[in-house]
């Protein structure tokens, strides 16, 4: 995604006019491109027809908060960084939505100047967490696995994912996949949750036990509370909905690449200290 002119185009969602009005104003004068919106709704319309480089939400809003807006832009708009707004915040909700992908999380009234510094700081996070991944990906072939028993959606998603560098390896079932994974190594499971005889859930545990580096990411038609759950408590990467667009579905899995390469890494370090301090006499 292009700045336009060389300005950070910002979209700025929050309910208190006057708040929205001046920090629009502030913003624009340090070179933002700003659109706001006062209502969630409002500013998935004009997501869905214009593309942004970040969003400020505030968190407590009428209708549509920013905790529900920031997770349906999570699963539509993944690659734009988002910095949540806040009077009333708690600790337990700053951290769930930390952990989801939230970039920051200011508290109101909030000093321009933070902002502006924020702002930049994420943008050019997500621009060199792009560029690095599309090179990674080219380069070290990323070795991914997808299950799932809809045929002609798994061989359309190994054309598109191919093209795009990656090694890929298919499997129609849950048995499939566990003799596929008894042989090779993968850095990313892309898994369908629904399949018959052995479901998503269960084979992700299966996967953990036998790779524990390999990320996975679940794959479903029919998104709930209870599998994502279920699926946090058994190791999932992240819960996609089908379908997915191509480029955001790439992102999200060069996303579990890092961290299967964070893990691997790690587990490298902890295998070496120990025979270290085996043979220490």
């Amino acid at each position: 995604m292009k700045e336009k002119n060389g300005r950070i185009r910002l979209l700025l969602v929050d309910d208190e006019m006057d708040f929205l009005t001046s920090t629009t104003k502030a913003l624009k004068r340090r070179e933002f491109d700003v659109t706001p919106a006062r209502y969630g709704a409002t500013a998935l319309k004009i997501l869905e027809q214009e593309p942004f480089d970040i969003a400020v939400l505030d968190v407590k809003m009428p209708g549509m908060d920013g905790d529900e807006l920031f997770r349906e832009m999570k699963q539509r708009w993944p690659s734009i960084p988002v910095i949540m707004l806040t009077g009333h915040g708690t600790v337990e909700q700053a951290f769930q939505t930390s952990r989801e992908g939230v970039f920051d999380y200011l508290s109101k009234p909030c000093d321009i100047e933070k902002l502006e510094q924020v702002a930049r700081k994420a943008v050019a996070a997500n621009k060199h967490a792009k560029t690095s991944g599309r090179l990674r990906s080219i380069d070290e072939k990323i070795r991914l696995l997808i299950v799932d028993d809809e045929k002609e959606l798994t061989q359309s998603l190994s054309v598109t994912l191919s093209r795009r560098g990656m090694r890929v390896t298919t499997a129609d079932n849950g048995a499939e996949a566990l003799k596929t994974i008894g042989r090779q190594l993968f850095d990313v499971v892309l898994l369908d949750v629904k399949m018959p005889k052995i479901d998503g859930v269960t084979l992700l545990y299966l996967i953990k036990q036998t790779q524990p580096s390999c990320e996975v990411i679940l794959f479903t038609g029919h998104a709930s509370t209870s599998i994502a759950v279920e699926g946090v408590k058994r190791g999932a990467f992240d819960l996609l909905v089908k379908p997915q667009d191509p480029e955001a579905l790439v992102g999200k899995i060069l996303a579990a690449y890092e961290s299967s390469r964070s893990r691997a890494a790690e587990a490298g370090r902890e295998q070496i200290d120990g025979l270290m301090e085996t043979h220490k006499y």
